[in-house]
């Protein structure tokens, strides 16, 4: 008998034959006739019999010789009902572990998120979730690059900037804006004086963030009630450029300018007195965060579970919402 493969409800047996004739054969034998199985199956009689006889016609072999009284399986017969109560068994186990899925968060789960971004959260956020949910196995994938999530079969990405959303056979939802702060170590404002107005970064040495010599940023004022009340408009210059903040942090700790970074950057060094948040009345609104996943429909337990953790966990996020 060739190797059997499933399609569009049929089992390749050699040639193609309909999968519920197969369990109606099976349900024939198992029961000892076909008024029985008629019983079982709550079908008419002369529908497991035609079943039966297609199932001989598509296989153009005699499996049950049957009389008004009995049946009796023939070397075919047997040979197929070993085969197939041994299938439908295992096809029945894997149908019940995919609809386990759909309702029990259970399975491999690929995620990708900036480099940054991966480093300051996802570690505990992780963590947290898999020890509510110790079926589920996590694979994590930090990366720069905007990673093509059905190709390279992940589940969800966490994405910075609503210019990576260009394929619009995503979902994106978004979670939040992501505010820049001022900051720069004592060093640094001991040598150079501490800016108190935007226009004074203009006589300051910046460091950039994927530009070059320059870069004009919109900061808006904030009021005593901590929302946004206008917006000005300014040019930061300086010598050294990067593109990953990370990099930015240790070199305005080393004293080489001013940085303008996400608060939950630089955390750890503000509380350790390495960095100064400065200008605290302006606030840099640039990149927005969101969640992105292939598809709403048909999701399994598990992806839904971790799409509503993290929105939970990243929305109540103060580093993410200092402004809340």
């Amino acid at each position: 008998m060739g190797k059997t493969v499933i399609n569009n409800g049929t089992i390749m047996l050699p040639t193609l034959i309909n999968l519920n004739d197969l369990v109606i054969f099976e349900e024939v034998i198992r029961t000892g006739g076909f008024s029985a199985a008629a019983r079982k199956l709550n079908q008419p009689k002369a529908s497991v019999s035609r079943a039966i006889q297609r199932l001989e016609d598509d296989l153009a072999v005699r499996l049950i010789q049957r009389t008004t009284r009995s049946l009796r399986l023939t070397e075919a017969g047997v040979l197929l009902y070993e085969q197939a109560n041994a299938s439908l068994e295992q096809i029945g186990d894997v149908l019940c572990r995919i609809k386990n899925m759909h309702e029990q968060p259970e399975g491999h789960l690929k995620i990708t998120m900036p480099i940054e971004f991966g480093m300051f959260f996802m570690g505990s956020l992780i963590a947290d979730f898999m020890q509510l949910y110790p079926q589920v196995y996590v694979q994590v994938d930090l990366s720069s690059r905007l990673v093509n999530l059905i190709e390279e079969g992940f589940d969800l990405a966490l994405r910075m900037g609503a210019s990576t959303l260009q394929d619009s056979s995503l979902v994106a939802k978004k979670l939040s804006e992501l505010p820049l702060r001022f900051y720069a170590s004592p060093y640094y404002l001991g040598k150079y004086g501490r800016p108190d107005t935007l226009q004074a970064l203009t006589k300051h040495e910046s460091i950039l963030f994927r530009h070059t010599h320059q870069q004009t940023i919109q900061a808006s004022c904030l009021s005593h009630k901590k929302a946004p009340n206008n917006r000005t408009e300014t040019q930061l210059h300086g010598k050294l450029s990067v593109d990953h903040y990370s990099v930015m942090k240790d070199a305005a700790v080393a004293g080489a300018g001013i940085a303008l970074m996400p608060p939950f950057m630089c955390h750890a060094e503000v509380l350790a007195g390495q960095l100064l948040n400065i200008l605290e009345q302006y606030v840099v609104e640039t990149d927005q965060l969101f969640l992105v996943y292939p598809t709403r429909k048909h999701q399994s337990a598990a992806v839904k579970i971790l799409l509503d953790f993290m929105t939970q966990r990243l929305l109540s996020h103060p580093l993410l919402n200092p402004d809340q």
